[in-house]
């Protein structure tokens, strides 16, 4: 065991234990299993928990050295049981970034029990939706803390044989700043009543963790022959498209027999020349909002399959195509927790939250052979939510009742009995409900009923729709007149998540904010119970989109885990709505298109 210190930059020294005696040495000598608060931090050989190692654990208490331990030279289980203590005890582990360290020390077999602080997610707390810069490590040192902290020797080697003194100062200062950085986070975390909240947001790293380690099931059959479909589908579409939109004359052209230039359909000012010379369309420009007065048009019709066609093709072909992992087949997607100014849910590398709701896209996530997935989603999660806000009478009696409320939106908007209300008007009532609940213009009503729901309205009928739909739902009109009044620019979800609204979002970002972010909120309140009630049954978190989750499970905990998730979810949802029932509901399945 070497002992050294570094008195440069921030004053730190360590011990640096390379063998199961030199471990149990230092836990003892530095009474860390006495300590209420733990720095920690890893060292890795890359940034993928599957391909690559843990080199180094780096741990420190208040008053104490920081223990290095090198798991290149200690290898195996019982040599490293005092760490095994340690992460799974009773002191708060600080991390910055917690679900990267967990997901590499699970696959070295390290797991980390709560309680836990993220540093990380804490300042990204306290910002409340503003950019107040990085909040890598290095700058919440020296934004928090007056702390200069290079971290340049971060992307060094690890898996050299003999790790620098350089090196190692590095790493111990990494894990001991975490002490002091915590104690400025929690100040500022009190200072904004955002505790509970931070509480929240760190129960749910361990799924979190466990979404990224595990990773989406796919069936690489299923994938790549929906793969092909789509480009050829998009190769038709693009002969459709040129053939309503014509060729182009060519600049100085000189023969009689020459057809002209074939469009450029990624080309906008090529899209325009043509609709306007072949359409006669009198357009400005070839956004989806520009297209949509004009979309009964052979040409623009054409344009919109079209670049639906290529979106897919692209986002979820090319896109999934090149986050396959080559070890595990799996998609390994990151989630991050507080990057939205509501706090929902990120996805990126690959983005599962894109991937469209078409049964055929959802088929390719198939359980491997002896496990099912289990799929939950809220319903009606929003809704239910500014049900809770608002107060409005109508909306909470329907949900306590059981009632369908977009079927008792149609109802109220078109003065047709319940029972009487067509498919059609049913999903004309999905975007009133959706739209409106947000304070959308008529215009804007119109607009989205269409693209988002296929649901065509005239203007006029927006106007009737949305006057009928706050003289039915007084209570959302109350809260609308009343958030509209309130000069203050923080809003607040049931949580207690703080947002500082922007001046140019307005009225729509004051109600956005704290019915998505409440529901955001009951997600990750769900997510963080689910690791501890699903224990026995095998299950694994594999997805989170939005308002659903998803496992999976050895077919013969199946049953039993949907069971769990149900409940969970429901449960997690009553926490945070008193006055609203919340429905959560588990299917036992083959593959996600099955929800």
């Amino acid at each position: 065991m070497k002992r050294h210190r570094d008195d440069n930059g921030l004053p730190v020294s360590f011990l640096v234990a390379s063998s199961a005696d030199d471990l149990a040495e230092a836990v003892r000598e530095l009474r860390l299993d006495e300590s209420p608060f733990l720095g920690i931090d890893t060292e890795t050989t890359g940034l993928d928990p599957i391909r690559c190692r843990v080199r180094l654990v780096q741990i420190a208490a208040p008053e104490r050295s920081v223990l290095l331990a090198d798991l290149f030279r200690i290898r195996t289980a019982e040599a490293r049981e005092p760490l095994r203590r340690l992460l799974t005890g009773k002191a708060v582990k600080i991390f910055q970034n917690a679900a990267f360290d967990l997901a590499f020390l699970a696959g070295e077999e390290l797991p980390v029990a709560p309680p836990l602080f993220d540093t990380m997610l804490a300042a990204q707390l306290a910002a409340c939706g503003e950019d107040d810069g990085s909040h890598g490590l290095g700058a919440l040192a020296a934004r928090h803390l007056g702390v200069d902290l290079p971290k340049e020797l971060g992307r060094s080697d690890w898996r050299t044989a003999s790790l620098s003194s350089e090196q190692l100062c590095y790493a111990a200062r990494d894990a001991a700043i975490l002490l002091p950085l915590r104690e400025a986070l929690v100040a500022l975390l009190r200072s904004k009543g955002l505790v509970g909240t931070a509480k929240l947001e760190f129960d749910c790293v361990f799924a979190i963790a466990e979404m990224h380690a595990t990773g989406m099931p796919l069936s690489r059959e299923r994938f790549d022959a929906l793969r092909t479909t789509l480009e050829e589908e998009k190769a038709a579409a693009l002969k459709v498209l040129r053939a309503a939109l014509g060729a182009l004359p060519r600049q100085g052209q000189l023969s009689l027999f020459d057809d002209g230039a074939l469009v450029n359909p990624d080309s906008t000012k090529q899209l325009l020349e043509a609709l306007r010379l072949r359409g006669g369309l009198p357009l400005t420009g070839t956004s989806r909002s520009d297209l949509e007065p004009f979309a009964d048009h052979p040409a623009v019709k054409a344009l919109l399959e079209y670049r639906k066609i290529a979106k897919a093709a692209s986002a979820f072909g090319d896109a999934i195509a090149a986050h396959i992992h080559p070890v595990t087949g799996r998609l390994h997607s990151h989630y991050a927790q507080v990057r939205t100014p509501t706090g929902r849910l990120a996805c990126a590398a690959p983005n599962i939250q894109q991937i469209p709701r078409e049964a055929r896209f959802r088929r390719c996530f198939a359980a491997p052979p002896g496990k099912r997935l289990v799929l939950a989603d809220y319903s009606q999660i929003e809704l239910r939510v500014a049900a809770e806000i608002s107060g409005d009478t109508r909306m909470r009696e329907a949900y306590r009742s059981g009632e369908d409320l977009h079927r008792v939106t149609a109802s109220l908007v078109t003065g047709k009995a319940p029972e009487d209300v067509t498919k059609g008007e049913r999903q004309l009532a999905k975007a009133i409900n959706f739209g409106l609940i947000y304070a959308m213009g008529a215009r804007g009503l119109q607009r989205y009923a269409q693209s988002t729901f296929g649901a065509a309205m005239t203007g006029g009928e927006a106007e009737h729709f949305r006057s009928r739909f706050f003289d039915a739902y007084s209570g959302i009109a109350a809260w609308h007149r009343k958030e509209a009044e309130n000069p203050s620019a923080e809003v607040r979800t049931l949580s207690g998540r703080l947002r500082r609204i922007p001046p140019g979002e307005g009225l729509p970002g004051r109600l956005n904010t704290p019915v998505q972010g409440t529901a955001a909120d009951i997600l990750k309140e769900a997510l963080g119970r689910l690791p501890a009630a699903l224990s026995g049954t095998e299950a694994r978190i594999v997805a989170s989109v939005h308002d659903e989750i998803l496992l999976e499970v050895p077919e013969e905990h199946a049953t039993a885990a949907a069971e769990i998730l149900s409940r969970t979810m429901e449960d997690a949802g009553a926490r945070f709505l008193a006055s609203v029932p919340v429905v959560a509901e588990a299917v036992v399945a083959e593959s996600w298109a099955e929800k």
